[in-house]
Formats: structure tokens, sequence, C-alpha cells
């Protein structure tokens, strides 16, 4: 709509079947330049919902075993960590924690496989930098030789007598005598399912029973790719990383064990990154450890960021997204500890009670903090009141990370995200010059923050 004016845009909005039409066309002409350098758009090309409950969003895991499904379908999308099922998989032989998150997704999309065409319903870890060898696709690499130049080793690795040559363990550890599994690859066990008892650099993350399995070649630890892993039987590193580990049966190109049909698993946190310093949540004399020079540690970032680039460009135009890409700014007004000024709150709110604000460039992410705890029911309303007043036609109000729950420990859902409120007829207003009162009205509802009181307030017709 290259020469709509301001008046018909206008217009548009304010009739809300064609302002959905609007957003969607719009968003969907975008989606070739999405997220790339130069675009400060960045929305996925599946279709919109302003449905509540669809537009909720829960990022978890369950240490102790599977999570509940029932308490799962609660919520329009559900992100599983690595770690869920840790106390499962930590102790098979070998670990399988990639296959368990694969079965906790289809325990979900049995209950609920979602809306077609919308959001995909259940998102799965990964991780963009770690070559987590409790992965078993990760795994398959790590110990073929074949592989060795897709992960960054050690400096002067000698095999075990090497073990105590650098900051970190090349050795795991178990107390029964039997012969430790070593590895010349870079590892630390900062975040690692470890046999208690090692002491300091043996870490806890996940108990095993007895001695942690990750195949039987290299122990279990937080290895690195090297994204500027050289060719192997016509493929490189990068187009493993982008076509197999993120793009697989196991993700986007997953189906239904039963029907056999597309059945997609969004990708979800795609955790860490490479930086000048080394990889992030890594052990911090990761440099030292394997010799690498400035020259080096650009290559390797420059690599890295050319992987990423390259998986926006094959991920978005599929219908996937990830974590990373949100904009987890969306709550600015509602108070999460520390009220906001009446003064700050009506220049917030002015901002974005646009006819077309910037933030709906993003897929905004209206995260509550500390996983619900402690949130009054009036916290929770002020919660939905704001998500309701300012989000864009990408909007997801929920839980982000905030550590994992054991058992039957629950994120609370509030009965207001089950409530229809139909859709918006256009974007937030001011009620009058200078009230500091700001309304949207609904299909279903009209919702109103008031920045003199601190809270908002939605009114269901």
């Amino acid at each position: 709509l290259p020469q709509t004016t301001h008046h018909s845009v206008q217009s548009l909005i304010n009739n809300m079947a064609a302002f959905r039409i609007f957003v969607l066309v719009c968003s969907m002409a975008l989606t070739h330049a999405q997220c790339l350098p130069g675009n400060d758009t960045c929305l996925p090309s599946w279709t919109p919902t302003f449905d509540m409950m669809r537009s909720t969003v829960l990022y978890t895991c369950n240490n102790s075993g599977m999570h509940n499904v029932q308490h799962a379908i609660k919520f329009g999308t559900v992100v599983y960590d690595w770690s869920n099922a840790k106390a499962i998989w930590a102790n098979a032989h070998p670990m399988d924690s990639e296959e368990l998150i694969t079965k906790q997704a289809e325990m979900v999309l049995a209950a609920d496989p979602g809306i077609p065409g919308q959001n995909p319903r259940v998102w799965a870890y990964r991780n963009t930098i770690k070559a987590l060898n409790w992965y078993s696709s990760v795994r398959e690499k790590l110990d073929d030789p074949k592989y060795a130049s897709w992960f960054i080793k050690f400096k002067d690795y000698k095999g075990p007598q090497s073990n105590n040559s650098y900051h970190v363990p090349a050795c795991d550890w178990y107390n029964n005598g039997t012969a430790p599994r070593c590895s010349g690859f870079y590892h630390d066990q900062e975040q690692t399912p470890e046999h208690p008892g090692g002491g300091k650099p043996y870490p806890v993350d996940g108990s095993c029973i007895n001695q942690c399995d990750c195949g039987p070649i290299n122990p279990c630890g937080e290895y690195i790719f090297d994204h500027r892993g050289g060719e192997v039987n016509g493929q490189t590193f990068r187009d493993w990383f982008i076509n197999e580990y993120m793009v697989s049966t196991e993700t986007l190109l997953h189906k239904n064990p039963k029907t056999g049909k597309p059945q997609m698993i969004g990708l979800g946190w795609l955790d860490d990154s490479m930086t000048p310093h080394g990889p992030t949540e890594e052990d911090s004399n990761y440099i030292a450890d394997t010799g690498a020079t400035p020259e080096d540690m650009a290559a390797q970032v420059a690599a890295y960021q050319e992987s990423m680039l390259e998986l926006k460009k094959k991920v978005i135009p599929m219908g996937g997204f990830w974590w990373q890409l949100l904009d987890s700014s969306g709550m600015k007004v509602a108070n999460q500890g520390t009220p906001v000024p009446s003064s700050d709150c009506k220049k917030i709110l002015s901002s974005v009670c646009q006819p077309n604000p910037s933030t709906w460039n993003r897929f905004q992410l209206y995260n509550i903090k500390n996983g619900g705890t402690g949130v009054t029911p009036q916290g929770f309303s002020d919660f939905t009141a704001e998500f309701l007043l300012t989000r864009g036609p990408y909007a997801m109000l929920g839980y982000s990370w905030c550590g994992c729950t054991n058992g039957e420990q629950q994120r609370p859902f509030p009965d207001d995200w089950n409530e229809d409120y139909g859709t918006p007829e256009g974007a937030c207003f001011e009620t009058r010059p200078a009230s500091g009162v700001f309304q949207r009205n609904w299909t279903k509802a009209t919702v109103q923050w008031d920045c003199d009181a601190g809270h908002g307030t939605i009114k269901q017709v």
C-alpha cells in the first residue's frame, strides 16, 4: 500500500476487519527482509492472532520429569528448555535430551495441536554455540573424527595427562575406578550433568546416578561449535547447523507421529552466542585454554554471525521464529516491583498510542517477572490490561526464563487469560488531552489505563 495517505490509514484502522487485513498484508510483504540488517521490522510469517489464550506463552522446564500436559495446554504457546525432564534423560544410556524434548512436544500437540497457519504450538530449545553432547544429533558429529574441524579444540592437548593442564578438566569424574572419558575438544562443565562428588571442577547440573553417559568417546560437557568448520562429504558445518541441526524432523520439519502429516515444532530459545571474549555462559578462560589469538576470535565471531544471518533467511519464511528475536520490552507501565511514575507513564503511552506505533514492527513479549510468583489478582489484571491496550498483531503475554520447576509446581494462569475480548478496533488513544487516561476499544471489551492511579481496567461488553 505504498500510496496510502495518513487519512486512509486512519480509516482502515477504524474499521476492524480492514485493520486486520492491512496489518497482515503489510507484514507479509516484508517477509523477505524480516529481521535482517538494515530492517527494523522483525515479525514472523505466520498469521497473527488476537485471541487472548492463544496469545499467552510459557517458557518452562520440569527438572524432575515430563511437564504436566494439562498445565501446558492452558497456554497458547509453550517453550521447552533443554533441562526439561533432566532427571530422566541425565540417567539414560546414552543421554537423550533432544528426543525427550520432541516427545514432550508431541504430548502437548496430541492434546492441543494449535491453530493451523498460526504460531507453532510448541517451541524447542537449541544452542547456537555450545555443542551439548546430550543431544544425539550433536554427539553423532562430535564422536566422528571426520567432523573434527566443526569443534574447537584445547591447546596442546596430549591425552588424559592433560586433564589438569587447563582451567577446566579435560576428563570426566566417577568414583568407582572406571576409566574416565577424556577429550581434546574444548569443553567446560558450567551447566553439565555430573555424578555428584567431584568437587568444584565438576558442578552438578543434573545428577547422574552412575558415570554420566554422553556416548563412548567424549565426556559430557559444553563443547563449542566452530562455525568456520570445513566441508565433510560435501557438507559444511553451516550447512549442517542450519539444515539438519536447527531445521530438522525434530523441529520445523516435524511430522505427526500418527498421521505422518506436517506438524511443526518451532525453534524456541536459541541460546548463547560467540563474542570477542569467548562464548557466553562458558568458562571465562576459553581464550587461554584454546590458545585463540585476537584474529582467531574475530574469525570465530564473524563465522557465527554469518550462520545466524543465514538461519534467519531460512527459518522465518518457513513459518519459524525464535525467542531471541522477540522484543522483550513489551511491558512498560504495569508495576513489576517498582511503580512507574505518572509522568513517565504518560510519556510512554503517548508514544505508543499512535495509529501504527513502531513497537508493532517487532514480535512483542510482555514478560511477567519471576514466573508470576507473588502476583496478586490486581497485578494480573494490570498486566492483562496493558497487554490489551498496547499490543500489536504479533505479541505474547506470559513467562520468560526464570528457572525450572520440580514436580507439580506450575506457573499461574489467571482467569483473565481465558476471556474473549474480541479484536481491537484500532490503536489506543488518550481519552482527552493531558488526562493521563488511555483507552483502546475492542469488539468485546473496553480497556483503559489510568496513569495517575497506576492501574488498568477491562470492561467486557
